[in-house]
């Protein structure tokens, strides 16, 4: 009777301690074969506000940590609402691409503000490197000035393929981007200060091998990230440009939109580009793409138009 009792309880104590290994989360597969992420999240988070050593603390509820790398340094600004960024001109952030929980797999968005020290050359926001090829999958960067997102998975087939043209990012000046992609549509836009730059349209679901790298900055030791970075956010849907803007209004880096001159006569305000005010230097070397004229209140193109040009030229590619 004792030995079955025993038995019996240590039956009891093994499916108790299972049952208590089943709630601990899972970690995502590397590829997309295994089940979907959950429903719309915000699966990375990093604040830069505080850190535990190199751990920078990853608050969207993942655990999906940062550490900082070869000189990569907090800098805390007194503008704005956000706190600390992080400086990665000589080092950048790293995270455990192998056990990175909720990839995005059907879409995505990864958003950040940046304040670059230098404009000329690749600066890397984001990429990953799987296990089956050498090739960088998701690139998220700015190229002297331009804003580049891209993605090609795990068979090197590019899944979208997007660059926002013109002095879009520039020296010194804090600066708002965003690149989104959805399976569903195919489309892949990029976002900068709240306002549609660009649109192009793909096609097929996201890789989740990010074994051999997942970071910001640094891309393969040739594309630093030479400036500031703060709120650095990846989610599992593609953000609308509402909730983007949201984004943008809530550290307050971006300068307020000067007061409308007085006419005697006439009641004229400035231009608007977007739904953000942007300061006149950066207004006059902004280019909205799909058109060959600089933008003024004539030629500028809002989200909607963007869209439209874009489907319209990929439905005409289609039929030739």
């Amino acid at each position: 009777m004792k030995s079955l009792l025993v038995v019996l309880g240590l039956f009891i104590a093994v499916q108790a301690n299972s049952s208590k290994r089943q709630s601990v989360p899972s970690a995502v597969p590397a590829s997309g074969a295994g089940g979907l992420p959950p429903d719309k999240r915000l699966v990375c988070k990093l604040e830069f506000n505080k850190t535990h050593g190199e751990v920078v603390g990853d608050s969207s509820g993942y655990l999906n940590n940062g550490y900082l790398m070869a000189g990569a340094i907090l800098v805390n600004f007194q503008q704005g609402k956000c706190g600390n960024a992080a400086y990665t001109y000589c080092g950048d952030i790293l995270f455990h691409g192998d056990t990175f929980q909720g990839k995005p797999y059907v879409a995505v968005t990864v958003a950040a503000w940046i304040n670059l020290k230098e404009v000329v050359g690749s600066h890397s926001i984001f990429d990953t490197i799987g296990s089956t090829h050498a090739c960088g999958q998701y690139h998220f960067e700015v190229n002297n000035g331009m804003v580049r997102w891209f993605h090609r998975n795990e068979s090197q087939i590019t899944i979208f393929s997007n660059t926002a043209e013109g002095n879009l990012v520039q020296q010194d000046k804090w600066t708002h981007v965003a690149g989104t992609y959805d399976s569903a549509s195919g489309k892949s836009k990029i976002y900068v200060n709240g306002v549609l730059r660009n649109m192009t349209i793909g096609s097929g679901l996201l890789s989740r091998d990010w074994v051999s790298r997942a970071g910001i900055g640094d891309h393969k030791a040739n594309r630093p990230l030479k400036g500031f970075i703060d709120d650095f956010r990846i989610y599992n849907y593609a953000l609308t440009k509402d909730e983007i803007s949201a984004l943008v209004k809530q550290c307050g880096l971006l300068p307020k939109a000067p007061a409308p001159a007085k006419k005697p006569f006439a009641d004229i305000s400035a231009p608007v580009y977007g739904d953000t005010p942007i300061d006149a230097a950066t207004a006059a070397d902004d280019y909205l793409p799909l058109k060959t004229a600089r933008p003024n209140r004539k030629t500028a193109v809002n989200s909607d138009s963007v869209e439209e040009a874009v489907l319209k030229r990929s439905h005409m590619a289609h039929h030739h």
